[in-house]
This record gives C-alpha cells, structure tokens and sequence, in this order.
C-alpha cells in the first residue's frame, strides 16, 4: 500500500510538472523496436523486433526499445517515464514492462523497469546492466550489441524460476493486502484531512472573491483611485488565486486517490484523457482562471453598481476612505458576516511484430547511464 500512495504522489507530481513546462510530443510507440536516431541497421531492427515479441507471447512481459536524437532538455529519467506512462508498456494490473531508451546526441540512455518488475529488476540489478553492458559497448558504437545483450540478461532476469514465483507472490499478495474495510478506513481518514483543506480554501476562495466584487466596484465608481486599484487589486487575486489552489487539488487528490484504493486504477489514465480532450493545457487553465478571478467578478460588481444606481466615475488620485473602511478594514476577518500526436515507428520492422502497451505503468525504478 505504501509504494501505491508513493507511485500515486509521484505521479501527481508529473500532471503538475506538465502545467508548468511546454507540452512536448513523446514518442507514440507501434513497434518492440522503434529506432527514431538511426542507430540500427534494418535487419537489427527486425532481429530486436521478433524476439520481444516473441517474449511477449510467451510470457506477457513487453521490453521495448526505443532511441531519439534528443531528450529536449528534459532529463533521461523524466523521459523515459514519460514515454512509459504514455505507451502503457506492460499489462495492466501486472504493470510487467521494462523501456530501454537511448538518447544519441545526449548521449544518455535508460532502463525503465515497470512497477511490477521492480522486486525481479532491482534497481541494482539494472545498474549493473547499464554499467557492465550498455556502457562499454556504446562506448564503442555498439548499439545493436548493447542493446541484444542487455534484453538478453533482462529475459534471464525475468525466466528465472525463483524470480518468476516472486512475481506471481507479489502480484497476489498486492490484492490481497487490502481488505474493504481498512481501503474504507484509509479513504475517510485521507478524506477528512483533505477535507478540512477544502473547507479552509472555500471560505478563504469566498473572502478574496467578494473582495474582488468591491475592488472593481469601487474602481468603476470612483471610490478607488486608479493609482491605488493595482495594489489592492494584487494582494486580493494573490489571496483568491491561492485558496483557489487549496480547493482544487485536495480534490484532485481525493479523486485520484480514492479512484487508486476502490478501483486500481492509474493515474495516467485520468490525465490522458484530459490531455486528448484539449482541457490539460496552459491557455485552458489561464482561460479558467481569468473567468473565475477577472470576468466573473468584474461582471457582477457591474451588477452591484446599477443596482446601487452608483454613478460610474473614475478616480486618479482621491480614495473614499468610507468605502475602504466598510470593505477593506485592516481588521477584516476571512470569517466575516454573509451578503453575497506524433506518431513513430520503424519502417524496416515487421507488422507481425508490432506493439501495443496494454496497460502498464512505472513507479520510477530503474537505472540510467552515459557514454
């Protein structure tokens, strides 16, 4: 239970990294194999495509190759979890895929080992892979041996009998570890607590909104000074914008973490289809918030002024001290009183041989490397 809540806090962590970095196309991948940096011959690529197939069929674990030109200043581990999550390497529920990803001109490469795998392809056992494998071949320019070797070692890894017995153990005691009334007792405790942010932010999101209501209001009706407005109007979207924050992801997390204990489900499901639906971008979320934070108010303190058949007027200088004192005491209290893709593939590599993820994820375990 303890590596599902740090695979499911880590995985939150990377829909968040996406708001803040620039949307980036990851590799769609339709092949065992897919060599974007030309590092293979045609043959190679066929020979690495038919025998992880073939490993596929016969065991259901998915080993996947996959080399770029570039990491687009992102970090091989980042990457590759990335292309990772957004193939599904792996069944699902046995989360039993293993991504090798080589980076030619930064020369970087990585072994993404699937969150099922982990206790077989420890994160020793992949170190020693990149480090006594990988990396003297690449030094030579010996990609295709490299790379024929290295599955080699990690389908022995994963035939052994005494791993395969650990894995089918773990899967079955990860099932049944949680009985339904402790995943109820642990929901409600996460629930309470995430709850009490919640209802915090609100009353905190209900204070900064009705204050932006009275910051425009008065700036229409000349009761605050153009020169005064951008202050006052800072310090109360700084306090809205920031309770907004305290509302949305506690309920983000309860989502995901209760979709996580009832339903096993994964994370990157909820933000792929976010992101194939066009709302998981930047201009969506500042669109969202301008709404909420700048229209919305400044429509309804346009209300409030008719209402209150308020002259509109403009101020440059001169602030009514009576409205501030009524709206913005300096001993305002946030309790207060009510009113109102891309897509890749190997073209020298058989249709016989082409993949699918089926499901997987990563919980980040593996080993990178350099040449």
């Amino acid at each position: 239970m303890i590596l599902k809540i740090k695979l499911l806090l880590f995985s939150v962590f990377l829909c968040f990294i996406q708001f803040t970095k620039a949307q980036i196309d990851y590799p769609v991948l339709s092949e065992f194999c897919t060599d974007n940096a030309h590092l293979f011959s045609g043959d190679e690529v066929l020979s690495l495509n038919n025998k992880l197939k073939n490993f596929e069929t016969e065991t259901s674990h998915q080993i996947v190759v996959l080399t770029v030109n570039s990491l687009d200043n992102i970090s091989v581990e980042e990457y590759a979890l990335r292309v990772f999550e957004a193939n599904d390497i792996g069944q699902k529920k046995l989360d039993n895929g293993v991504l090798i990803l080589i980076a030619k001109n930064d020369k970087k490469f990585r072994v993404e080992v699937g969150y099922g795998l982990e206790p077989i392809i420890t994160d020793a056992l992949s170190s020693r892979i990149t480090r006594n494998i990988m990396t003297p071949k690449f030094k030579n320019n010996d990609f295709y041996e490299g790379i024929d070797l290295a599955t080699d070692e990690i389908i022995l890894l994963i035939n052994d009998p005494i791993y395969a017995e650990e894995f089918a153990s773990v899967k079955e005691d990860e099932h049944n570890t949680l009985p339904l009334i402790f995943s109820i007792l642990l929901f409600c405790v996460i629930f309470v607590v995430l709850g009490l942010f919640i209802y915090l932010g609100g009353r905190l999101f209900l204070f900064g909104f009705k204050k932006l209501i009275h910051v425009y209001r008065g700036f229409i009706t000349g009761k605050i000074s153009f020169i005064f407005f951008p202050f006052l109007l800072f310090g109360v979207l700084f306090i809205t914008i920031v309770s907004t924050l305290f509302v949305i992801m506690p309920l983000i997390f309860a989502i995901l973490i209760g979709g996580e204990i009832f339903f096993n489900t994964n994370v990157s499901e909820y933000f792929n289809a976010f992101s194939s639906s066009g709302l998981l971008t930047i201009p969506m979320l500042l669109a969202f918030v301008g709404f909420v934070i700048l229209l919305l108010p400044f429509t309804l303190a346009l209300i409030k002024q008719k209402k209150g058949l308020d002259p509109m007027s403009f101020s440059w200088f001169k602030t009514d001290h009576r409205y501030m004192d009524k709206y913005f005491p300096s001993s305002g209290s946030i309790g207060g009183g009510g009113g109102s893709s891309r897509s890749y593939s190997s073209s020298s590599s058989s249709s016989s041989s082409s993949f699918s993820g089926g499901g997987g994820r990563s919980g980040g375990g593996g080993s990178s490397g350099g040449w």
